[in-house]
């Protein structure tokens, strides 16, 4: 599609003058996103961590931020009957749309709730017997909480955040992180502002997860004037009602769409080597799925299947004696490292500019006019960032060049990740235990490591366990959208940045909330076992560490050379049907739950544009979306129904 501007085709007079635009962006937009931020962090942590799912956030369309823009716009048409002055602008419900996006990855299932799971468990499982005493001995304690007083409670529950002693208790942990995770933030939107104007104006990429939310506000409501987008919606929103009914009274039949394993079906060897092979239905990622290119949908199912052939193939020559053989998570990170650097060598020209910028900015190519930040902010800004989060780490205990190039690494993690949303928008992108915690003491080994080095490291766990609710690509997409409805990028940078310091917040107080109410250690579903996860690993490192992993050296290797390898064919043979993104995404976890259904729409997709054309494709791309709108308005209104009135409800998404 050509993006064009609303203010290039809608508005007074067929168009949108500068001083109407100023009015589209009124300052009430943020107010409601910040106001609205509150119940909707409440929100996410009851389903994703009291509860059993959903788990909107580990979905890279994230559906609760639909359902609330939904909301909007209902209540914005009868604003509209009762005082037209008053509707909101397709910008505004924009903005509100990518403040919501932003504030809840800071909520989300593997951002700010694994970093409060890694301050509250070690001093108070260590006064409880179950982990070393040395192991609290190698942690800082300015970030984490050693309160026993004030931990007990909040494992335990039935008590309240609101008590002095315990508000106090973590004042110091969350003050310094909350530091952390701000210069965190500014770090990736300066990134996001320098890559703008080459991936949105210059390569055009297509932004695919855009397309709902722009379409759902267009003026005129053309999408929701289709019929073959209420036909998508009653699919998916029946599914989802009839599965929520059959949760209930179980008499009522369902349609099972979730995740189902069929591995056990596959008993002999070497076929019962395949491991967990699940099959899925669920209509959102076939609609998202649809929205995505051709060869990355291919690639994704390909590379799936081929992953589970490399298990099946070394359990019949028997090398699956060998522990993790054959790396599947080092061939993936060997392959984002490789797309990563290949995306710095594809963007030496425009390196070369911002110095030539930096150094003469009068006689420079870029110009700042209309972009989010002028680039000499963005890039001291990307430095200063740099910089600022390796002192952390520096002055807490890691050596500096450590703690720069573990920085460094997860910032291009979380640029390829960015790339893989805006160009080919993948409902998932998890990519467990991948980060610089994981290689460097997977490929460089752990025994050249302090303990209090260790223990730095292993803070690295909490924003790199997962990266499915990674908030950098929700910046970039953000500013997509601001060009998309002809918005001013630097309102839209502002305001995210906003969002993010307020959603960071936000967890804190909504997480530890229901801790104190539920326990995190008791009636939470998802209370504690980020933090295990960390500390059991820390108490390995620090009693056993491991040397470097020669296997996972030269499986990260062939990763990166792959990769490499398909970008190289794909740059010589045009319509070569392999994508190196495919094949680093397809071996996360996340991708088991979804490779049927991507597979299922790529089949679609294939035929229909084979046989009915482009005309064909965007004649249905409707229902499609009809299909994402349906799950998000039926399959989250269940669980805002099992959270207002406190009782199990069906998960579209999750156990």
């Amino acid at each position: 599609m050509v993006d064009v501007p609303f203010s290039h085709k809608v508005g007074m007079a067929g168009s949108i003058s500068a001083r109407a635009r100023v009015v589209a962006m009124r300052v009430r937009a943020p107010v409601m996103a910040t106001l609205l931020a509150i119940p909707n962090a409440y929100w996410i942590i009851q389903i994703e961590k009291v509860r059993d799912g959903p788990y909107p956030t580990s979905i890279s369309l994230l559906m609760n931020a639909l359902l609330w823009l939904i909301l909007l716009l209902v209540a914005n048409a009868i604003i509209r009957r009762v005082r037209p002055a008053w509707q909101f602008t397709p910008a505004e419900l924009l903005l509100t749309y990518a403040m919501l996006c932003v504030s809840s990855a800071m909520v989300g299932h593997d951002f700010v709730p694994v970093l409060i799971q890694l301050i509250a468990h070690p001093a108070y499982y260590v006064r409880e017997g179950v982990l070393p005493a040395q192991l609290l001995d190698a942690i800082p304690k300015p970030l984490i909480n050693t309160d026993y007083d004030a931990l007990r409670p909040y494992f335990v529950g039935s008590s309240s955040l609101y008590h002095w002693e315990h508000i106090t208790a973590w004042l110091t942990p969350i003050t310094l992180w909350l530091s952390f995770i701000a210069l965190l933030w500014w770090t990736m939107l300066c990134l996001c502002s320098l890559v703008r104007r080459q991936w949105v104006d210059a390569e055009k990429l297509a932004f695919p997860l855009v397309e709902l939310p722009v379409r759902m506000v267009e003026p005129g409501g053309a999408l929701w004037r289709t019929r073959l987008f209420w036909a998508g919606f009653a699919l998916a929103g029946g599914i989802n009602l009839l599965n929520g009914l059959h949760h209930w009274f179980p008499t009522i039949p369902e349609i099972p769409v979730k995740h189902q394993d069929i591995a056990p079906y596959l008993t002999h060897r070497p076929w019962n080597a395949v491991g967990w092979l699940p099959i899925s239905f669920y209509p959102f990622v076939m609609g998202i799925a649809y929205l995505m290119p051709l060869d990355l949908s291919f690639s994704i199912w390909f590379f799936y299947l081929f992953w589970k052939a490399q298990l099946i193939v070394t359990a019949w020559l028997g090398w699956d004696i060998t522990p993790d053989f054959p790396y599947i998570r080092e061939q993936g990170i060997g392959a984002y490292l490789g797309i990563g650097l290949f995306l710095l060598a594809g963007s030496r020209g425009l390196i070369r500019q911002l110095w030539r910028h930096l150094r003469a900015p009068l006689r420079s190519e870029l110009q700042d006019a209309g972009e989010a930040l002028p680039y000499r902010t963005a890039a001291y800004g990307l430095g200063a960032g740099l910089l600022g989060l390796a002192g952390f780490f520096w002055v807490f205990g890691l050596r500096w060049y450590v703690a720069l190039g573990a920085v460094a690494l997860y910032l291009l993690m979380a640029l390829v990740i960015t790339r893989i949303r805006a160009e080919f928008g993948s409902p998932v992108h998890d990519q467990h235990f991948s980060g610089p915690d994981h290689v460097f003491t997977r490929l460089t080994g752990a025994q050249g490591y302090t303990a209090r080095e260790l223990s730095m490291l292993n803070f690295f766990y909490w924003f790199n366990r997962a990266y499915r609710s990674h908030p950098m690509p929700f910046g970039l997409e953000g500013l997509k959208i601001a060009q998309r409805v002809g918005a001013s990028l630097s309102s839209y940078w502002l305001w995210m940045l906003w969002a993010g310091l307020w959603g960071a917040l936000l967890a804190f107080w909504s997480y530890l909330h229901n801790a104190y109410r539920y326990g995190a250690g008791a009636e939470f579903f998802q209370g504690q076992l980020f933090g295990t996860e960390a500390y059991n690993r820390l108490s390995n490192w620090l009693a056993m560490p491991q040397e470097a992993h020669r296997g996972a050296q030269v499986a990260a290797a062939i990763g990166c050379g792959i990769a490499w390898g398909m970008m190289w064919v794909r740059s010589k043979f045009v319509g070569f049907p392999l994508h190196p993104i495919g094949f680093a995404i397809s071996g996360s976890w996340a991708m088991n739950l979804v490779w049927l259904p991507i597979a299922i729409a790529w089949l679609a997709k294939l035929l229909i544009v084979r046989y009915g054309g482009l005309l064909m494709y965007q004649r249905l791309l409707p229902f499609f979306l009809g299909l994402i709108v349906g799950e998000a308005v039926v399959g989250m209104g269940w669980s805002l129904i099992g959270v207002m009135f406190d009782t199990p409800t069906y998960s579209f998404w999750g156990q």
